[in-house]
């Protein structure tokens, strides 16, 4: 599947409801833009991480670890 599309097999949302995810193992937490939490569990999750990349959706522990600073700074 070609990482473009706006939908990702499987999955009912289109890539512009979706604002951050959070990845433990294969599942998929995920906030949408109206404010629900969903789960996901794809088939492909390397594939499906790819695809919320390519979409430039928020990876919640990309963004920690990129603002996160010792305390003594």
């Amino acid at each position: 599947m070609p990482l473009t599309t706006s939908y990702f097999a499987g999955f009912d949302y289109h890539s512009t409801e979706v604002c951050k995810f959070l990845q433990t193992y294969s599942t998929f937490t995920l906030m949408l833009t109206n404010g629900a939490i969903i789960h996901h569990q794809p088939e492909h999750a390397l594939d499906f991480q790819r695809w919320l990349n390519h979409h430039k959706i928020e990876d919640i522990r990309v963004s920690i670890r990129n603002n996160d600073s010792p305390s003594w700074q």
